[in-house]
């Protein structure tokens, strides 16, 4: 099962990232140290990556947003062109790999959307600087076609020193259907950004001046200057009509993506390129009945991914460029053959079962050989996830479900290489298993909604990021560990009248999870808590509209303490944010609709760290870095102008 956040659940908060939105999903946690430097953790995997989303895939449509060593940046796709979201939780081990933590997909135009044109555009002004906008038009005719342009700009001066950010956009998405077989969509989208980069702070600075910037980067005013272009052509089509009671589609998708950044680091400069192409298709065999208005009877497909990293590191004089330290080209290869099947044994009880087969390649070239050649070629042995679910609605629209899944994420080339550049030929994947069984329903007409799941994952093979320097880390297998949890979700439609809507919900995610077997050369930390994780996560909200005219909702968010070392000798500090949003919706005549709202973030003013670097490091006889502090109280407001033709 997946949980879907809808348009409405994605405006309830600032048009600025999907942050909050995916932190009130029950079992994910998104941190956030500034716009750019982001971290989504699953049910406690992805919490030792230290600046950066891992071990979790990303979707936009059908086009991969995860790079070859599996690192993954939403942040990058603007919200402006994100319709819906679903977020797989666990291992998925189908269609859409296997990652270890879980997949985001988020979607572009939804069908609702289509047949209709219009322009629109969006300001937006908060505190700190923050300026956006975001102007949108969309050509379309009697479903033939539909055609969105999009542009949008984004400007903070940030909270802190060093703190600025920069980032325009821009998209082109076509969707063509020349008949009821046949559909063909082209996205495009173009994103260049400029952002300084504050890093990490220690105790000290966090509590008695958390506006500042680390010293060391500010001294070099540290940024990263990059853009990046992604484009996707996908085609959709009927391939054989009533063959047995069945039909057969098939989906197929090329895409493309191009990245350069020059970043400025307090240690060195990295200037870095990356090429990306790849393939993916897939047959479905649909009944000619009921069965497929939900899903496939059966899928099959293949993705194939290629990637080319070319990257160099010179000395920094100040933020100046000096000399070259290092030469490197990586090629990173994966494939996933995946299969899924589903079928209603009964009325009530439905069976899904899935199968994906991946195999990586990483090939690094060392270009510099002044310390030597440590070129090296490292592949994976095939790794093969099965995923079996069951459902069973006991009552109309109320059922309950259970799911075994097996997942895998590989380490990066860096997490390969031993501290002298040489690779590791005896570094494995992570890999677990999921065990769930829950049960999601409606009463009351649907104004009533509850789910429920009960998880237990089991990971071996654990993967350490051990940091060897101030910029170089290296990874190896250390043990296993159990990530056993509760997450619920619950909405009441209280008030549902001819001018007032009132709806209250609540998500609640508890989270006991353990080292099992971790012994970090000589240090045994098994039995410890595992690091990075919140035992208790809370959001609770309220949405209330007035003849879809007025509307407001406040929500409140609570996030328990953790360990935020393997030895459990610090943990960080329990937070709760208020964070609240009004807004007034018109028409002005038959075609000009206007939508004025504002709101305000951290309402009591709540001083706590937006992310945590867990295990951070000291050197040259300085404190550790662990916090990065949130926003204190801010504000915003936003202006929508749209008119349809």
């Amino acid at each position: 099962p997946f949980l879907k956040i809808l348009p409405e659940h994605l405006k309830r908060d600032i048009d600025l990232s999907i942050t909050p939105a995916l932190n009130r999903v029950p079992g994910v946690h998104m941190h956030s140290g500034a716009l750019n430097t982001n971290r989504i953790t699953m049910r406690g995997i992805g919490n030792r990556s230290p600046f950066s989303t891992t071990k979790i895939r990303a979707y936009l449509d059908d086009i991969p947003l995860t790079t070859g060593d599996g690192e993954t940046t939403i942040e990058d796709i603007d919200p402006s062109l994100i319709d819906e979201v679903k977020v797989w939780k666990g291992p998925t081990g189908s269609t859409y790999g296997a990652g270890l933590g879980g997949m985001i997909h988020l979607q572009t135009v939804n069908q609702r959307n289509v047949g209709s044109s219009w322009a629109s555009t969006q300001f937006t002004a908060g505190s700190y600087g923050l300026l956006r906008n975001s102007t949108t038009a969309n050509i379309s005719k009697n479903q033939k076609y539909n055609l969105r342009f999009n542009y949008n700009n984004t400007h903070q001066d940030g909270y802190r020193d060093n703190n600025e950010y920069d980032r325009q956009g821009y998209s082109f998405l076509g969707k063509l259907t020349p008949n009821a077989k046949n559909t063909t969509t082209l996205f495009v989208n173009y994103t260049d950004v400029k952002a300084f980069i504050p890093s990490s702070l220690n105790r000290e600075d966090y509590e008695n001046n958390p506006s500042a910037a680390a010293a060391n980067w500010a001294n070099v005013a540290g940024n990263e200057d990059y853009d990046k272009l992604l484009i996707g052509l996908s085609h959709h089509s009927l391939v054989k009509k009533d063959v047995g009671n069945t039909s057969i589609y098939n989906k197929t998708s090329i895409f493309t993506t191009a990245r350069n950044n020059y970043e400025s680091r307090p240690f060195n400069i990295l200037d870095e390129k990356s090429q990306t192409v790849g393939l993916r298709t897939s047959f479905d065999l649909k009944l000619n009945g009921q069965e497929s208005a939900f899903m496939p009877l059966l899928s099959v497909g293949v993705e194939l991914f290629k990637e080319k990293y070319d990257w160099q590191i010179f000395e920094t004089n100040e933020g100046t460029q000096g000399n070259l330290l290092s030469d490197n080209i990586e090629d990173r290869l994966y494939y996933n053959a995946f299969a899924q099947f589903y079928k209603e044994l009964t009325r009530k009880l439905h069976l899904l079962a899935g199968v994906n087969l991946n195999q990586t390649r990483y090939n690094y070239q060392d270009l510099f050989l002044a310390n030597g050649d440590t070129s090296g070629e490292y592949t994976f042995d095939a790794v093969l996830s099965p995923r079996l679910g069951l459902s069973y609605n006991f009552q109309y629209e109320k059922s309950i479900f259970t799911s075994i899944s097996h997942g895998f994420s590989p380490p990066s080339v860096s997490e390969t290489l031993t501290p002298d550049g040489q690779i590791n030929p005896d570094i494995q994947p992570e890999k677990g298993w999921n065990f769930e069984i829950g049960s999601r329903g409606k009463l009351r007409n649907g104004r009533f909604q509850y789910e429920i799941s009960l998880y237990n994952m089991l990971i071996q093979d654990l993967l350490v990021a051990e940091r060897v320097a101030e910029d170089q880390f290296v990874g190896r297998n250390a043990g296993k560990t159990r990530h056993a949890g509760i997450e619920t979700y619950v909405s009441h439609e209280f008030l549902r009248r001819r001018k007032h809507t009132l709806t209250a919900w609540t998500t609640y995610t508890f989270s006991d999870y353990k080292f099992i077997d971790f012994v970090d050369e000589e240090n045994d930390y098994s039995g410890n808590k595992l690091t990075g994780t919140s035992p208790h996560n809370l959001n609770i909200g309220i949405d209330y509209s007035y003849q879809e005219k007025f509307y407001a909702n406040v929500n409140f968010k609570y996030l328990s303490g953790f360990s935020m070392r393997d030895d459990s000798s610090i943990d960080s500090d329990a937070y709760s944010l208020l964070n609240t949003k009004l807004g007034y919706k018109t028409r002005l005549g038959n075609d000009w609709r206007l939508d004025i709202s504002g709101g305000i973030r951290n309402l009591l003013d709540e001083k706590y760290a937006s992310m945590i670097l867990i295990n951070a490091g000291s050197f040259g006889g300085n404190a550790p870095r662990y916090y990065y502090p949130g926003l204190p109280r801010n504000f915003f407001g936003g202006v929508k102008l749209e008119y349809r033709f």
